[in-house]
Formats: C-alpha cells, structure tokens, sequence
C-alpha cells in the first residue's frame, strides 16, 4: 500500500511533466527552422526584406472615389419661377461674383414687383388714416384705441413692403424689362453645371447653376460596419500611388442598401485627382508599441496562426507574429522579431512546403 507521501510525489511529478511537455510544445510551435544554403536560397528566389520599427499600422484597404469638397461647392437658385432666356457661363469656366449667370424670364416676379407697389399705395392710405385717428385722439374727440389700430394696420402694411424688398433682392438679383431678371454669380469660382439650358421651365428656388468656390477635393469611401466604431476623425489615409490625407467625418449610422456608412477623408491641394475618379485608400491608425512594418508577403499563415521567416544564418525560422494591420503593399506586425532582422518577402510557398516536409 502507497503512502500518501509517495502518492504526492508521483502527482507532482505528473504535472512537472505536463508542464515540460507543455513548454516544449510551445517552444516547438513558436519557433521552427529551415536549413538552406545561399545557393538553396538563391535557386528557389527567395527575396529578402529589412522589418522597420513603425508607429503606424494600416487598418484596411478600401475603394473610394475623389468628390469635391462639400462645404466648397454651392448653387445659383432662381427666387423666382420661370423660362430660362439665356445662359452665360459653361461648365468649366471661372466666374467672378456677381457676374451674370441666367437672365429668366418671370410671371412670378411681376407679380411680386406689382404686390410690392400695391403694398406702398396702401401704406399711404393707411399713414394718412393713422395720422388723423391719432389727432383726433390726443383732441379727445375719438377714442385712443381706434388710433392704435390704424398704427397697427401701419406696421403690418410695412412688414409686408419688406417682405416683397427682400424677396426682390434674392440672390442679388437684377430685374430687366418686361419681367424678366439676370442671376448672378454668388461668389467666385468654377462652373461645374448648368442645371438649365435656354427654353427650359425653372421652378421658383431650383438650382440654377451649380460652382465649386475652392478646388478642394475631399475622397468619400464606404466603410464596413465592422470597422465604423475604430475610426476616428483625425485619422490619417494613404491613397495608393497617391498622396496622404486626413479622416474628416465617418457615419455614425448605416445605409440601409450597403450596410455600410460613409466617411470622408481630405487630400492635400494640387493632388492631380480629379472628381469622380476611382482611388485605392488605405486607413492608417496608431501602432502599438514595439511594432514593425515588412512587406505585406512576408507575412505567412501557417495552421491557422500568422508567421514570419526570418533569415539567420544558413537558413530561416518560422517565427510567429501578430498581423495589427495590412495593406496591399505592407503588413504591421508584432512578435519576437529582431529589430535587424531580415524576413523571406519572397518564396513563402516554397518554405511552407519544405517545412511541412520535416
């Protein structure tokens, strides 16, 4: 019969066991070498890339599509309804403010110039109406009350005459004969389009004309719902074979067709884009400490975890890392990588292959 002694010591040598079999396993699966001579390498075509300790990591890689800026693009409204005479600037063509845009021809702004008249006859009656009850009521002959409410009629009449100046004067406008008006241009810029063209009907407020006051252009990118909550505004993108830009705004809701949301991202002045041309962006973010960027195929997956080779002397080991960030030309990585290192960006099936072989 065993004493409880003997019993404990066969328990803890069981577990000592595990323990060393356990670290041995990990210490197989982190690390695993390939023997290969200089001739080896250079017939299979392994190619050889430095790692670079990096402070930002790419979070993904995503179409977008080069937009003018938003706040810098505006329209010419007509604030009167009408058949349009003429047209003077063409898309493309850069105007000055208040240089003609449409000349309009408008039932509505004859009415609106007679309502405006009509309104300034009245008040003279009703100036005249109040200056007598006014009289009459400081001589006590009339009661104050009825001067009060021709004073009142007064300023209704005048609040009226404004109202018809105002709407007059929309949009800087400049009346012509016979009812028609010339639309100006709101502020300099470049024409981007003609939203009609002479003969055409043109409801009251409707665009007119549409400009651009800056040439800033802004990409705007869908963006996969799995990723809106780790953007944040500030954050940098890399257009590829383009230049960098900056996050400016990302959806907080999703479009109920793309289960995507929309984010917007600036690009620097004289970028050579143009609106509506297709781009490859690619969203940067902060990296954690300690990582490394290498060529986005030096990264290898091998049974279901992410690796590197890296090369040490006569041959390479498989060292496994974490993937942070990827983009279609770099990968940034964290793991025991030397800072000097050098990683296979080349050849990986080939070293897959011989490692499955031992």
């Amino acid at each position: 019969m065993s004493s409880p002694s003997s019993g404990h010591a066969i328990s803890t040598g069981l577990v000592l066991t595990a323990l060393i079999v356990s670290a041995s396993a990990r210490a197989s699966e982190a690390i695993k070498r390939i023997d290969l001579t200089d001739q080896q390498v250079a017939r299979m075509e392994i190619k050889v890339a430095p790692v670079q300790p990096t402070d930002e990591q790419p979070l993904t890689t995503l179409p977008g599509t080069v937009v003018p800026a938003h706040n810098a693009r505006i329209v010419a409204a007509a604030p009167f309804g009408g058949t349009v005479l003429q047209v003077y600037a063409l898309p493309g063509q850069m105007v000055r403010k208040g240089d003609p845009l449409v000349t309009i021809s408008s039932r509505e702004l004859l009415d609106a110039i007679s309502a405006k008249a009509q309104a300034e006859a009245e008040l003279q009656m009703a100036e005249a109406t109040a200056r007598r009850r006014r009289s009459l009521a400081d001589k006590n002959i009339q009661n104050p009350t009825m001067a009060d409410e021709a004073e009142a009629q007064v300023a209704k009449i005048k609040a009226v005459i404004e109202q018809h100046a105002r709407l007059l004067t929309m949009g800087g406008i400049v009346a012509g004969e016979g009812g028609s008006y010339t639309l100006p241009a709101p502020a300099d810029g470049r024409i981007v389009s003609n939203d009609v063209m002479p003969g055409d009907k043109i409801d009251q407020l409707n665009a007119a004309v549409t400009l651009d006051t800056s040439n800033d252009l802004w990409i705007e990118v869908q963006v996969p719902a799995s990723l809106v909550m780790r953007i944040r505004k500030g954050d940098k993108v890399h257009i590829v074979d383009g230049p960098d830009g900056q996050v400016v705004s990302v959806g907080g809701s999703l479009d109920k067709m793309t289960r995507s949301a929309k984010l917007l991202a600036t690009v620097p002045a004289q970028s050579g884009l143009l609106p509506g041309q297709m781009v490859t962006v690619s969203l940067v973010q902060q990296a954690e400490t300690g990582s490394l960027a290498i060529p986005s195929t030096a990264v290898a997956r091998i049974n279901e975890r992410d690796g590197v080779f890296v090369r040490d002397g006569a041959g390479f080991n498989l060292i496994p890392v974490k993937v942070n960030g990827r983009s279609q030309s770099s990968a940034t990585i964290v793991g025991n990588v030397p800072l000097d290192a050098q990683v296979a960006a080349s050849g990986l099936p080939e070293l897959e292959q011989l490692l499955s072989d031992q």
